[in-house]
């Protein structure tokens, strides 16, 4: 038996293939599948490219997948889409699958398809939830125009935003005033309005890009840059407490909520402050235990109604996962 887990994001894809025992036989990463950014003629061709990969690698055919989780940024959220996207997904892989948000994959992972919530800060912001009982919910996510507060694209315009107040004296300048003229070489600061316009072309996934000037400009002790980290920390404590209390995770223990996504590779600078925010809230941050794309097929073969893996199983395989996915994942 064999299983296939599919992470989309907003600037890549994973695809991953592993047996019943939970080892790895292939992986593939290519772009995004955000089909409202690519358009659904692109996504099937994304979607389909990648099982063929993932499949051929491990000299297998699509037909030979027991289950798949597909995790797809958007999904969910426009209901006229979901059978057009399903039928796409099922021209590859007949029946056998099940479709979900890709917060949904980054929740599996983080928490090893536990209860509890995951937050996801990558190139948007959303959070999943999930309690004993099986019930789920989501909040935030409501895309860069309406929200997505703590995302990179929301770090991004805020970075841009410190720039050019910075630059016309209305706040005092700061190490990433100069950490951004140097990216960019910029002869003047108005240039940057060019920066902005031609080379990022005012997309989301190159705005969000600009948070790792907040990473360097915090490694060197820019308060700014350290308050802004903090800010984010905080939309995504309360993103978990609206989940808290949309579920019923009644009892005396603290709620793990686990996080995912580009946002958090700058660690301590906004870990530390979600931790404390998050423990005021009687909550507790936990490490991801697998990654989303490795989370997403752990999923599959536990929505598999063919496997007859027990808890003990379960936890083998996810132990085999953990080691297995230090091969392949970065």
């Amino acid at each position: 038996m064999y299983y296939l887990g599919v992470d989309g994001g907003g600037t890549k894809t994973d695809f991953i293939l592993i047996t019943k025992k939970g080892q790895i036989l292939s992986y593939f990463r290519t772009g995004t599948c955000h089909y409202k950014e690519i358009g659904l003629e692109r996504f099937e061709k994304v979607i389909k490219e990648g099982i063929r990969k993932v499949t051929g690698e491990a000299g297998l055919e699509a037909e030979d997948i027991s289950f798949a989780f597909l995790g797809i940024p958007c999904y969910g959220e426009f209901k006229e889409d979901i059978p057009v996207l399903k039928g796409i997904i099922s021209s590859v892989l007949g029946e056998d699958f099940k479709c979900g948000n890709d917060v949904e994959a980054a929740w599996a992972g983080s928490l090893a398809c536990k209860p509890g919530i995951n937050i996801v800060a990558g190139t948007g912001a959303i959070g999943f939830g999930r309690d004993p009982d099986g019930n789920s919910a989501r909040a935030s996510g409501w895309g860069y125009f309406c929200g997505d507060e703590g995302s990179g694209y929301w770090l991004g315009k805020k970075l841009i935003s410190l720039f050019t107040k910075e630059a016309d004296g209305r706040i005092e300048k700061t190490v990433l005033y100069h950490l951004i003229r140097d990216e960019f070489s910029l002869e003047d600061d108005f240039d940057f309005i060019s920066v902005v316009h031609d080379e990022l072309e005012l997309k989301r996934s190159k705005i969000a890009r600009l948070a790792v000037i907040l990473d360097r400009a915090a490694d060197q002790g820019d308060q700014k840059a350290l308050e802004l980290f903090d800010q984010a920390a905080y939309e995504h404590s309360l993103t978990a407490a609206a989940l808290r209390d949309k579920l019923n995770f009644a009892g005396p223990d603290q709620l793990p909520v686990s996080y995912s996504g580009g946002v958090f590779k700058a660690g301590e600078y906004i870990l530390d402050p979600l931790r404390n925010y998050l423990h005021k809230k009687n909550m507790v941050l936990k490490k991801p235990e697998l990654s989303p794309a490795v989370g997403a097929v752990f999923y599959a073969l536990q929505l598999d109604s063919k496997s007859s893996a027990d808890s003990q199983q379960l936890q083998k395989i996810k132990n085999t996962l953990q080691k297995e996915q230090e091969k392949f994942i970065n």
